[in-house]
């Protein structure tokens, strides 16, 4: 579960692969939901966001309840900048089919990387 969402040949099936268990719930029950009222674009944004939203929760309730202060939003933030990317290299017809798969880990990780940094640049820039 964990080295084969690395080699694949887009974002897109990077995040099928990365948790089948999970992804499957979010297909069904978000995506798919979503596409029928939808485009393809914003169901893929709303359930990326759903899917933030719900691991934000995990630490996000406590705090609030425990401190009563804002807790910057940091996952759901950064899936929605994940999924923005994805529909980017799909838009512009990025993929890694032609890559050889010894740089594919290195493609998905920069991005995961990448997209964390910006996140987190986001979080310092609020406050």
């Amino acid at each position: 579960m964990f080295f084969k969402p690395f080699f694949s040949s887009s974002l897109r099936s990077f995040w099928k692969y990365w948790n089948p268990s999970w992804g499957y719930f979010l297909l069904f029950y978000c995506y798919k939901p979503f596409r029928t009222v939808f485009p393809n674009w914003a169901s893929l944004i709303m359930t990326f966001l759903i899917c933030g939203l719900l691991h934000d929760m995990i630490y996000i309730i406590p705090k609030v309840m425990n401190k009563g202060e804002f807790v910057f939003p940091f996952i759901t933030v950064w899936f929605l900048i994940i999924s923005i990317g994805i529909l980017l290299t799909e838009y512009l017809r990025i993929d890694f089919k032609k890559t050889n798969l010894m740089y594919r880990p290195i493609f998905h990780s920069g991005y995961l990387v990448g997209t964390f940094i910006l996140t987190r640049y986001i979080d310092l820039s609020i406050g």
